[in-house]
């Protein structure tokens, strides 16, 4: 076995390299391709694996960033979005890749993962033309993420500047995910049925194959992809944690060196490791962790949080939920049977008080219940739970005092809400932040 860089490992001319891992992202296809194309030189079957995270993507766009030509960088941005479209791509790899470089293979390779795993093919027509129409609708001026939102009912401020909620195609996939209309959009381009610009601004484009789909003169047909629970060990726990420990390390460091101070003096050891553990997402979990007092919460508590998060979102840590993960929903049977009957309470009408009365429970103890269940992404009701316009005096309050302690909140608002509202109303903002 051969743990090598890019560059040197481009160097080995051994005809029977028998397996090639990546253990992060290419920047490029081409790069993949070359890098993968060490092993099996002698014709014989050879393995490549590919490993990459998110948090790599970040750091390929901070290098992009350095680039002094702007179109340097739209370049490679654009080759950052097809390596990425390889990598997350559900359909066979061989496909994606013959695609990327002008050929075509329809079928099955037979060879790569999504061919030898066998998720379910399904008719996606009605939902490529709701998504087809939406980028019509738009005027095709937007890129993928915007016409998701506008699909999905977001009630983001650039949807309201632009009137796109009175668009006909707007709210009408609620029924999906943004992750299962990316696949579907993805897809879309892989097969022609949709175009992409290439200036670095990524604004999706219909063609005649678009109308043709939109006409009902042509089915599509997509890979779903099967949610895979996977649970890691506690080593690799303990090596994240161990990351985030050193992270927080230099973040106290840098703080401590800008005030001249020694850095037990910004935060001990013992409660950086804490942090480390716990990932508290805000202020008031943070300041619940022991050596994190009024002052240093107030002086570096949001420097840490805000670590904390870009961390965790790079790792995609299952122990942490941030503001933007709200698309994966938890199924029924990852909640608990108490969890599962308020949520049944909640879908058959009943207020919050009345789902307290019913299951004999305290109402702060069905907040928190209901709480949880927004955090899950579950079909939640929020203007069953509290009025609206209570609603958007509290959302003022969050976002001039911050997303810190209920008791700072409840104090913004003049001690006139319960903290009951105040919980639902903070998790239902967190969650859907536009």
């Amino acid at each position: 076995i051969m743990v090598a860089t890019i560059a040197f490992g481009m160097g080995i001319n051994k005809p029977d390299v028998r397996f090639v891992i990546h253990y992060s992202l290419p920047r490029t296809l081409e790069s993949y391709y070359q890098e993968s194309g060490r092993a099996g030189r002698d014709g014989e079957s050879a393995r490549c694996t590919l490993f990459f995270s998110y948090g790599d993507i970040k750091t390929i766009e901070y290098l992009i960033e350095q680039k002094p030509n702007p179109d340097e960088q739209r370049i490679a941005r654009q080759q950052l979005r097809q390596m990425l479209d390889y990598a997350e791509a559900s359909e066979c790899r061989r496909t994606v890749q013959l695609s990327y470089f002008g050929e075509f293979f329809s079928g099955n390779c037979a060879k790569c993962d999504n061919c030898l795993t066998q998720n379910p093919v399904e008719d996606w027509t009605i939902e490529a033309m709701k998504f087809l129409s939406c980028i019509a609708r738009c005027q095709e001026r937007f890129g993928m993420n915007y016409v998701i939102d506008v699909l999905r009912g977001s009630r983001s401020q650039k949807i309201l500047d632009r009137r796109h909620d009175q668009l006909s195609t707007y709210g009408i996939g609620k029924d999906k995910t943004a992750e299962e209309w990316k696949n579907l959009g993805r897809s879309l381009l892989r097969q022609g049925l949709l175009e992409q610009t290439t200036d670095g601004y990524a604004i999706l484009k219909l063609n005649s194959r678009s109308w043709e789909v939109m006409k009902r003169e042509r089915t599509v047909e997509i890979t779903v992809i099967k949610e895979q629970n996977v649970e890691k060990s506690p080593r690799s726990l303990a090596i994240e944690v161990e990351m985030l420990f050193e992270q927080l390390r230099q973040l106290r460091k840098k703080l401590a060196d800008e005030q001249s101070i020694p850095p037990y003096m910004v935060f001990s050891d013992s409660t950086l490791k804490l942090m480390a553990q716990q990932r508290p997402e805000n202020l008031e979990e943070l300041s619940q962790i022991s050596g994190v007092g009024s002052y240093k919460l107030e002086r570096y508590g949001k420097q840490f949080t805000e670590a904390i998060s870009t961390y965790c979102q790079g790792q995609n840590s299952p122990n942490y939920q941030s503001k933007n993960s709200g698309d994966k929903r938890q199924t029924l049977e990852d909640l608990s049977d108490s969890l599962v009957m308020t949520l049944s309470l909640h879908q058959d009408g009943l207020s919050l008080n009345a789902i307290a009365n019913e299951r004999i429970l305290k109402s702060s103890t069905i907040a928190d219940h209901l709480t949880q269940l927004i955090a899950a992404n579950q079909d939640i009701k929020i203007d069953q739970l509290v009025e609206p316009e209570r609603q958007k005096l509290i959302i003022q309050a969050i976002e001039k005092v911050g997303d810190t302690s209920l008791k700072t909140i409840y104090e913004c608002l003049g001690e006139q809400y319960n903290y009951e509202e105040i919980k639902l109303v903070r998790e239902w903002w967190r969650q859907h932040p536009n």
